[in-house]
C-alpha cells in the first residue's frame, strides 16, 4: 500500500521502546515532481489516519492498538522539499496537540536490514 491509497493504513506496529501503536504511511513519491499534488496527498493521508484513530476504527480493526498512545510514521523514499518539511512540521504540531506523535523517517531501500534479535 502507498500514500496514494488514502483509505488504507499501509502498516501498523507496536513500538516496544515507547509503547506507541504506530500507523505507517509509505511515501514513494519524489518531491521534485508534482509537489502540489504530493503535499495534498500526504496531508489527506495523515488526516484520514487521524480520522480512523479518533473514530475508533483503528482500535476496532487492530486490537493491539486499544488503550495505547498513537504515532503516525511517514516512511519516505525521498528527502523532503522545503514545502514538504513545512507541512510535516505543521502536522507535527497539530497532532501533538491531540496527543499523537508524527514521525518522519527517510527510508533507504539499499540499507542492510537489521538482524532480528532472538535469544539462543
Amino acid at each position: 500500500m502507498t500514500i496514494e491509497e488514502l483509505d488504507k493504513i499501509d502498516r501498523t506496529y507496536l513500538d516496544p521502546s515507547t509503547g506507541h501503536a504506530v500507523l505507517v504511511i509509505t511515501d514513494h513519491l519524489p518531491w521534485d515532481v508534482d509537489e502540489g499534488p504530493h503535499l495534498e496527498l500526504l496531508q489527506a493521508k495523515v488526516y484520514r489516519q487521524l480520522d480512523a484513530i479518533e473514530s475508533g476504527e483503528v482500535a476496532e480493526k487492530i486490537p493491539f492498538t486499544r488503550g495505547r498512545p498513537f504515532a503516525i510514521a511517514i516512511y519516505s523514499l525521498f528527502e523532503l522539499s522545503q514545502d514538504g518539511r513545512n507541512l510535516v512540521n505543521n502536522l507535527t504540531h497539530y497532532l501533538a496537540g491531540m496527543g499523537i506523535e508524527l514521525r518522519w523517517i527517510r527510508f533507504d531501500p539499499n540499507a542492510t536490514p537489521a538482524k532480528p534479535n532472538h535469544p539462543n
